[in-house]
């Protein structure tokens, strides 16, 4: 690893970006997503757009905006957000690979550049940064501060990691395969388990992105919460008893989000 980072500082090596969008009638919101994408400062930025077969205007604003980075228009080649992410990622060949949906956008034009000169420094296989959640309307912001250490028991209540925040060298994704299609809600909870078993994610003490809270999995909370569950088992073993203290403190904070709800969608 240190020799492969030497050959990049003495050659000045600068990393090809992937961002991957995934679409579906979100006309109202591809601007402000390819508006972020298009105004960073890092100039080495392919943009992978996955369009589920949208019937609105979104594939029109697409090709009607003048964006000052490299875009890729795809149509989804089968269903699922799960295999939506297995095509960007199909399509994808950049070192770093971050995964920015239709809506969310970066914190500032510099976010991109922040990352890449992060693993330049510390060579790492995969990070994450902090977040900011949003609701609908933009007026209830949440900022999801870093960790101050990594433990794999941030899993056991959730996901510990927004992939809007994410980062994923070409490197670990070989390692790591695809995202599980036969998950259809929170395959990210699932694929960040399975990276972690690689290697744990290094933490960026900086925010990455702003990302919209009232998206599919932050409405069917209990349909997430029994997917967890099961994963979370299959993954960590524990018995019956921890199993049900764990389980019982991830339905009180399901039933928080599921009361959030109307809040998150109107303000």
């Amino acid at each position: 690893m240190k020799v492969s980072q030497e050959i990049k500082k003495i050659t000045n090596f600068l990393p090809q970006v992937d961002i991957i969008t995934l679409t579906k009638n979100s006309d109202c919101f591809i601007k402000s997503t390819l508006l972020s994408v298009s105004s960073q400062s890092y100039k080495h930025i392919n943009h992978i757009i996955i369009d589920a077969s949208s019937q609105d205007n979104t594939l029109n604003t697409i090709n009607e905006f003048n964006h000052e980075k490299n875009i890729f228009i795809y149509q989804q080649l089968g269903t699922g957000i799960a295999n939506a992410f297995n095509n960007g990622l199909d399509k994808s060949s950049g070192d770093l690979v971050i995964f920015l949906n239709s809506g969310d956008i970066f914190f500032d034009k510099d976010v991109v550049s922040k990352i890449v000169d992060s693993y330049l420094k510390s060579n790492w296989l995969w990070a994450f940064g902090e977040t900011i959640s949003v609701s609908r309307k933009g007026y209830l912001k949440r900022y999801i501060k870093q960790y101050d250490s990594w433990k794999q028991e941030l899993f056991l209540y959730g996901n510990p990691i927004c992939h809007q925040s994410t980062c994923f060298s070409q490197e670990i994704l070989k390692k790591l395969g695809l995202y599980n299609e036969l998950v259809p809600l929170e395959m990210d909870y699932e694929f960040n388990i399975r990276a972690s078993l690689i290697s744990q994610p290094y933490l960026l003490n900086f925010p990455i992105s702003y990302y919209d809270t009232s998206g599919v999995s932050s409405v069917k909370v209990f349909k997430s919460f029994r997917i967890h569950q099961e994963i979370r088992k299959q993954y960590f073993p524990y018995t019956p008893l921890k199993n049900l203290i764990i389980s019982t403190i991830c339905l009180i904070k399901t039933v928080k989000r599921f009361l959030m709800i109307p809040i998150k969608q109107y303000l």
